[in-house]
């Protein structure tokens, strides 16, 4: 098998005042000062790139001494303080990360309240896995299905729930694997672009062996890949560059348990500047005054429905997610202005783009095959080895489009590139989204057309799943955009209205084809596995027009992957942004947002340590302008 070369990463170092200016604060420590910097100069123009530069680097978690106790759990009214200098909506993988930075100084006493929606005590069963019930609105594009959404309802949020797969987004304890394992499956590595920091208590880690079940498909089309023109072969492909790479898993090595913001970031802290309320559901945050500053937030308690507001001193971050971000917003009078008006809530500021933008990543229809000529059994040393925890750690294969297309690329970069984005748009959408969407198409149809180190991947292959050949194909960079928003008609429901509008863009119906017609190449009669004689079982090999393809995909498409981002963006205002580079909602004053919503594309790979990164630039920003290094007698609360 072939040998990947390791990945070179370049750490850009910030201006001296920067980091003169740092050095006066606690966060002084080099990693966290460069990161920072860059994550402050993201720009809509290069957002991808940006991103994906920030979560190379930045360190996510510090020491907190061990304890059996945890921060105050707050259950009634009465309990709460008068009032608090800060306030996170949300308990989940950014808002937790931002309630520990807040309170880790010991010579602070701030109290920062974390509300959660959480059907369960955080002292109870942490492995418990909790998911919000909701669903879509029907999907025109896909025969009017529905579809359910993967949210995590908990303390630790969608981290607690996911599927652990770790795609480079933040520097944690990266644990490299078994080296019997890793000389089975030819596992390669650069620590470099990790990190090593032995203070966390967040883990990257390869936890046990292979399915043997699927070592055979493994080594087969890791083969096969090997011999396909243009698919390179990183030593790490979180090192910057994609190709074929295995990612590891959000466990732990030791206790061989998930690693997720709660075990980061809430268990085992003793903090009495720490509250945390959960069961209560923020309907509101007070905006007061011409400013529109942030100046408390009403919830319900939901176990006796009472009503309660809760007042902040200096700031509120809501970290609510990409699905209920934009709802809150909008309850709070900060949206698109006629869907306010339309519901009757009187209008603060009028943000066109609150709950626009929506994307996930699509996971497409299954293309299987037979082969009847069965490829050799796999030379294993490693099968004494534990399973692995989850779906276990996985070799991917994360392929720009002209290798993934290569007939087909220039078409349909040329179709993106002149699109109208008003032809696709969910009726009544604004023009500045519009602009917004036109700037995102051209970004996204120059990236169609290279296929140089460091492009955008644009096909994502999750390679082992199954006993059979073939794939889901995973649309990395869709261009249908959807919406997320309050319903008019009914204001205190406890969900939003979600529209995925799935396929509406005809773009990625062609990227399906495309990709599609890529698995028939590999596997086919001259492809790389020609001499094990694969038949294709499903869609078959009758179904070839474009329509037949189309209405095949229709019926088989999830529009997503437990990646929602988009719908409180992170872009000029201009173009539909909400958020501006620190975070803060346009026209608002001391109200922040830190989630996946803030995300303006999506990245190249799973969403949670890019949200691990979003919480650190917020606790950074919130603490820097803060004046901490003097830590006045203050009340804190998330």
């Amino acid at each position: 098998m072939k040998q990947g070369q390791v990945s070179q990463v370049q750490i850009m170092t910030p201006p001296k005042s920067f980091a003169l200016f740092c050095l006066n604060r606690v966060f002084n420590y080099v990693a966290f000062v460069r990161s920072v910097m860059m994550a402050r100069k993201f720009n809509i123009s290069l957002v991808v790139a940006a991103l994906s530069l920030i979560t190379r680097i930045l360190p996510v978690a510090v020491a907190v001494p061990d304890s059996v106790l945890r921060a105050r759990h707050v259950q009634t009214p009465e309990e709460l303080r008068d009032s608090y200098d800060y306030i996170v909506v949300g308990a989940g993988t950014a808002g937790l990360t931002i309630a520990d930075r807040l309170t880790e100084l010991p010579e602070c006493t701030r109290r920062i309240p974390c509300f959660m929606w959480n059907p369960s005590d955080p002292n109870g069963d942490r492995q418990t896995a909790h998911l919000y019930n909701l669903t879509s609105v029907p999907q025109i594009g896909l025969n009017n299905r529905t579809i359910p959404l993967g949210m995590g309802f908990g303390v630790g949020g969608s981290s607690a729930v996911n599927g652990m797969a770790v795609m480079r987004g933040t520097a944690i304890h990266f644990v490299p694997p078994n080296p019997v394992l890793a000389a089975d499956f030819n596992i390669t590595y650069d620590i470099q672009a990790w990190g090593q920091y032995n203070d966390t208590r967040l883990y990257a880690s390869f936890p046990g062996g292979l399915n043997p079940a699927i070592n055979w498909c493994i080594e087969t089309i890791y083969d096969g890949l090997i011999q396909t023109p243009g698919i390179p072969f990183p030593a790490d492909g979180h090192a910057g560059n994609h190709g074929v790479f295995y990612y590891p898993l959000s466990v732990d090595p030791k206790t061989r348990q998930r690693s997720y913001s709660r075990t980061g970031h809430w268990d085992g802290l003793n903090r009495p500047n720490y509250d945390i309320l959960t069961s209560a559901r923020a309907t509101k945050i007070v905006l007061s005054g011409k400013e529109n500053a942030a100046t408390g937030v009403e919830c319900i308690l939901t176990d006796t429905e009472k009503r309660v507001t809760v007042k902040a001193n200096k700031e509120v971050v809501i970290s609510t997610g990409a699905i209920h971000t934009p709802l809150l917003l909008q309850l709070s009078g900060v949206g698109p202005r006629m869907l306010l008006k339309k519901a009757k809530i009187p209008v603060k500021v009028s943000l066109p783009g609150v709950g626009a933008n929506f994307q996930d990543h699509p996971i497409g229809p299954p293309i299987r095959f037979n082969f009847t000529k069965p490829p050799p059994p796999p030379t294993s040393n490693s099968t004494h080895l534990p399973p692995s925890e989850g779906q276990g750690q996985g070799l991917v294969a994360d392929l720009p489009l002209p290798v993934a297309a290569p007939s087909a690329f220039p078409a349909i970069a040329s179709s993106l590139a002149r699109q109208d984005p008003a032809s696709f748009a969910a009726p009544g959408t604004d023009s500045s989204v519009l602009r917004g969407y036109k700037a995102q198409n051209n970004l996204l149809a120059e990236q169609m057309l290279s296929s140089a180190p460091g492009s955008l991947s644009f096909l994502h292959w999750v390679i082992g799943y199954g006993t059979a050949p073939g794939a889901n194909p995973i649309n990395f960079h869709p261009t249908s955009r959807g919406t997320v928003s309050v319903d008019p008609d009914n204001i205190d429901a406890p969900d939003p209205v979600v529209d995925y509008r799935a396929l509406t863009n005809p773009v990625d119906t062609d990227l399906m084809i495309a990709y599609l017609e890529f698995y028939r190449r590999f596997f086919g009669p001259e492809g790389p596995l020609a001499g094990y004689r694969a038949v294709e079982t499903a869609p078959g090999a009758k179904v070839t027009s474009r329509e037949d393809l189309a209405g095949y995909i229709r019926a088989n498409y999830i529009p997503q992957a437990w990646h929602p981002v988009g719908t409180a963006a992170k872009m000029r205002r201009e173009l539909g942004g909400v958020v501006d580079d620190e975070l803060r909602v346009y026209g608002t004053r001391g109200l922040r947002v830190a989630d996946a919503s803030v995300i303006p594309i999506l990245p190249g790979g799973t969403t949670q340590l890019t949200v691990y990164v979003i919480g650190e630039k917020v606790g950074f920003v919130v603490l820097s302008y803060s004046h901490i290094a003097s830590c006045p007698e203050t009340d804190f609360m998330c």
